[in-house]
């Protein structure tokens, strides 16, 4: 390294030491230029190499630090290189670990240093055996071999398993950089964007969403694309299905957003997780985003009902006995008695949902079979109520209400296709009603005889009695 440069690294180290709770990560500086290339063909001819090769490799290391062999420089390099993600990994054998750890210490060249450096970055995990070990190696090192690596410690205490990952964070956020550009703007652009450094980075970017740092909903979603999904909108990281969730749900928990909010964040989350009503086990590491999202997804499967059928109506007869349909159902919903709700929609509805809702909302649609000709803009509204299941039809459909949701003849929940017979009690033209079932037509919305009917019958499944107050138009 020239003198000029050492200058200016030492120059960029004073001015950012004693910063730390304010610091910006700089344009890209003589320091990154070199630091670019200092380290970056480590990582690179590692990377090409495979992983039955490394295996091997590791295999006749073991066997020679078990000797007492001294290793030569590109031996040295290549045990670096095999601590934590070979099999074997030299970091389970105490011995082992601790001959390489003396050899980097004393080496009077910066050649194994760079290279440890290098793998503490790429393999960064600080729950792994020795890393602590090497951690505390890097923080003294780094100070001997000088720049770029002082300036890291000094700037960011990059060498540091936790204060690390959270001030590069911290910088990052301040100028709404990825982990991946962060990196890049420090000079360290040579490490993989699914790098372990990287990975943590991720974390505390995503941990500090949740923790409110963007109080704006879309641009706190555009930075959770950014910072956890790749170019082809894949997660960068497997692992970090918790921390996701929270970014993107946590500041929710206590207020709801509006509507539109919804639907845009319920599109985004089941792009990543799938729907958990049919996916449970997915959601099982945070069962109290899932319960948020089930909260909505009840709503929105409403609203596609509600409204999409609405788009149907032509004339003002429909359109005004839809307004009593709309009422009922919005008030059991606010009363607390729908548990559950899930859409069967005809090729017209369906579109359209797709369309209002997003593509990754959920729904169900009609298959061919069954006994009643089921037309373009039909639909029907499943609910859980109580311990029943309820089956509201569209336009001049009936409603059909199973007090008990493990009889037989009542539809499955979350289904993706449905006959037109699964989802009504028998073929009967006229009403019926008894302690098992209930089908009610919905005549005369304006006297509000059906609504009573139907409210006595789920205050007999849930014990919560609807009014004529809370659903009167």
């Amino acid at each position: 390294m020239t003198g000029a440069l050492r200058e200016v690294c030492q120059e960029l180290s004073a001015r950012l030491s004693g910063t730390r709770s304010t610091i910006v990560l700089p344009a890209q500086s003589l320091t990154a230029k070199a630091a670019a290339k200092i380290g970056a063909s480590e990582m690179e001819l590692m990377a090409r190499a495979d992983t039955a090769s490394m295996n091997q490799i590791s295999i006749e290391l073991l066997k020679l630090l078990h000797s007492g062999i001294a290793l030569t420089s590109r031996q040295l390099r290549d045990a670096i290189w095999c601590l934590w993600e070979t099999t074997p990994a030299l970091a389970d054998y105490p011995e082992a670990f601790e001959t390489v750890m003396k050899m980097i210490r004393s080496s009077t060249k910066r050649s194994p240093f760079r290279n440890l450096a290098a793998v503490y970055l790429v393999q960064f995990a600080p729950q792994r055996p020795g890393f602590a070990e090497a951690s505390s190696l890097l923080q003294h090192l780094a100070i001997r071999w000088g720049e770029p690596w002082a300036g890291y410690q000094q700037s960011f205490s990059l060498y540091e398993s936790v204060a690390g990952p959270r001030m590069v964070a911290k910088s990052a956020l301040q100028q709404n950089q990825s982990a991946t550009q962060a990196l890049q703007t420090m000079g360290l652009g040579a490490l993989n964007a699914q790098s372990g450094f990287a990975e943590a980075i991720t974390k505390e970017l995503l941990v500090s969403l949740a923790n409110g740092t963007e109080p704006d909903h879309e641009k706190r979603l555009a930075r959770v694309q950014a910072y956890a999904m790749d170019s082809q909108g894949e997660l960068l990281f497997n692992t970090l299905d918790l921390e996701i969730a929270e970014a993107l749900m946590k500041p929710f928990i206590e207020r709801d957003p509006e509507k539109r909010i919804k639907d845009i964040f319920l599109d985004f989350i089941l792009s990543i997780f799938g729907d958990p009503r049919i996916r449970p086990m997915r959601w099982e590491r945070f069962p109290h985003i899932k319960k948020t999202v089930i909260a909505w997804l009840t709503e929105q499967s409403l609203r596609q009902f509600l409204d999409i059928v609405s788009n149907s109506m032509n004339s003002q007869a429909d359109k005004k006995m839809w307004e009593y349909r709309r009422a009922f159902w919005e008030a059991a919903h606010d009363k607390g008695l729908i548990r559950g709700a899930w859409v069967v929609f005809a090729e017209e509805g369906a579109i359209l949902a797709r369309q209002s809702f997003g593509k990754n909302t959920g729904f169900a649609t009609f298959n061919n079979r069954g006994s009643r000709y089921v037309q373009r803009t039909h639909a029907v509204l499943l609910m859980e109520i109580g311990n029943g299941i309820v089956a509201d039809w569209s336009h001049s459909g009936k409603v059909n209400i199973w007090s008990n949701a493990q009889d037989r003849t009542a539809p499955q929940m979350y289904k993706t296709s449905y006959s037109s017979d699964e989802v009504q009690i028998g073929s009967r033209r006229g009403d019926m009603e008894n302690s098992d079932y209930m089908v009610k037509t919905h005549v005369s919305p304006g006297t509000y005889s059906w609504q009573r009917a139907v409210a006595q019958r789920l205050y007999h499944l849930t014990n919560i009695r609807l009014q004529q107050t809370d659903y009167r138009v």
